[in-house]
């Protein structure tokens, strides 16, 4: 008889307004249960009368009867026609609890009555409804625009909402606070009720569902909707909530949303985790670090896992970690890389590094140019940047560097160099002896160590003939051609 019948199942404050019932016929229904269109009918059919309900005068009862037998004529309604299937009746206790909690007119639900019985109830196009008749126009704008639940949408400050509708941030912070509540109540109401009734193909996969982006998409699309994945993870925790977990704070937004089934909730502290990797990759990392995957888990862990379960919450922590922060995982290492900006002072110490010896400046600013985004605009703002590096020096007065940490370098002057190897020597020695000792350090050649000593203005080398050199402040014997050397 269902499907043959297209009247609208009336709840019998709505018949008051269609056929201007009284009020004391309209209370004398609902004290008795006889609440809608179907329910008096069905009465009147069995009983012919409604004289043996509570409270029910003569005139109730002809106005009842009356109701009744119009719409038996109107639908052709026999006896028997209103036995409803359990799918049916389901249906309308739906129906009249919308109508008595929500006060969603029977018109509207009407539409979703077919789709019920077929077993594709668009679940979540009757939860946008239910937000529209349970939220008052300020609180559906709060919903909209402050808890990023809509796709879309621009979140608005606090302020900003309070400056719409005339009232302080604090107050708007009042109402919103309300409003997941709010929702939550409503939603829990359905859970586990209407699941057979409905399929969004979305399964529990290793202990771990996973809501994003295509999961959104894929649901608004089948209903016309524009839901965020943060309002299907919020809906499918209050659904679910015997069986999944969500721990996600509601009062940020996220890429992704991750649900986890209650037995790992219980064996592993999912906020913890999430919010340390978090912290982790949010937080300033100047240089790339590992740590152990399964050394990590277990600072989470409420309780010692079988190896099973251990295998199973490595699964859902890695998808965490790859998929919400990009988190690398080389072979069992999760890998921090480092988030800031490479320093220039880092190249040039990673280019002197991979030389492996002191550098010209020129030749520093060619490999810096294919590395560095920030290139100094001249050699001199590059030499005053490379003379601020405390581990780089310059060596002599040239352009050219090294680092610090290099034994084999020396960074004074020829003359300096010069000068020290002299000191440690008890008599003059030949260009050519010096020429090696500075060999190790400065490549240069003796003409060049020869010249350089010539012109030092405070004259702290003596030269002797036959190549030899020594120091003006040190005594040396005057030796001749027997072996002495003479003065030049």
């Amino acid at each position: 008889m269902e499907d043959s019948i297209s009247m609208i199942n009336y709840h019998i404050e709505e018949l008051q307004d269609l056929e201007k019932l009284s009020e004391r016929t309209k209370n004398v229904c609902i004290e008795d249960s006889l609440d809608t269109l179907y329910k008096l009918i069905h009465y009147y059919q069995l009983n012919a009368s409604f004289l043996s309900i509570r409270n029910c005068g003569s005139k109730t009862n002809n106005e009842l009867i009356a109701l009744a037998e119009k719409y038996i004529r109107l639908y052709n309604i026999g006896k028997g026609d209103l036995d409803l299937s359990s799918d049916v009746r389901k249906f309308e206790t739906l129906r009249l609890y919308c109508y008595n909690k929500f006060t969603i007119p029977t018109v509207q639900m009407e539409p979703f009555k077919e789709p019920f019985l077929n077993k594709t109830f668009p679940f979540f196009q009757f939860i946008s409804l239910i937000i529209e008749n349970l939220l008052n126009e300020r609180e559906r704008f709060i919903f909209e625009r402050n808890f990023g639940f809509i796709f879309g949408t621009k979140k608005l400050t606090l302020q900003a909402i309070g400056d719409k509708y005339g009232i302080t941030r604090e107050r708007v912070r009042q109402i919103a606070q309300k409003i997941p509540q709010k929702l939550e109540k409503a939603l829990s109401s359905f859970a586990g009720e209407y699941e057979g009734y409905f399929s969004y193909n979305i399964k529990m996969r290793r202990d771990l569902l996973l809501i994003d982006a295509s999961t959104a998409d894929v649901m608004n699309q089948k209903e016309s909707l524009n839901f965020s994945p943060k309002f299907y993870s919020f809906a499918f925790v209050t659904l679910q909530r015997k069986n999944i977990y969500g721990f996600q704070d509601i009062d940020l937004i996220f890429k992704n949303y991750y649900l986890v089934s209650n037995k790992f909730s219980k064996l592993f502290d999912f906020k913890s985790y999430f919010d340390d990797l978090t912290e982790r990759t949010s937080a300033r990392n100047e240089k790339t670090y590992a740590i152990d995957f399964d050394e990590y888990l277990k600072r989470f862990e409420r309780q010692t896992l079988e190896v099973d379960d251990m295998d199973r919450l490595k699964y859902i922590c890695k998808k965490i970690a790859v998929l919400e922060f990009q988190i690398p995982i080389d072979k069992n290492l999760f890998i921090f890389k480092r988030n800031t900006l490479i320093k220039l002072s880092e190249y040039i110490n990673d280019i002197l590094l991979a030389a492996g010896k002191p550098m010209r400046l020129v030749d520093i600013a060619k490999e810096l140019r294919g590395k560095s985004p920030r290139m100094p605009p001249n050699l001199e703002s590059l030499r005053s940047t490379i003379l601020s590096i405390p581990d780089v020096s310059a060596i002599g007065k040239t352009s050219t560097y090294s680092l610090d940490k290099w034994n084999n370098v020396k960074t004074g002057t020829i003359k300096e160099i010069v000068r020290e190897y002299l000191l440690v020597q008890n008599k003059p020695m030949h260009i050519a002896d010096i020429t090696v000792y500075v060999n190790q350090f400065r490549r240069t050649s003796d003409k060049n160590i020869y010249s350089n000593l010539k012109l030092d203005k405070n004259k702290s080398f003596m030269f002797f003939k036959k190549g030899f050199i020594g120091l003006s402040d040190m005594t040396y014997g005057n030796q001749d051609k027997n072996g002495q050397l003479s003065l030049l």
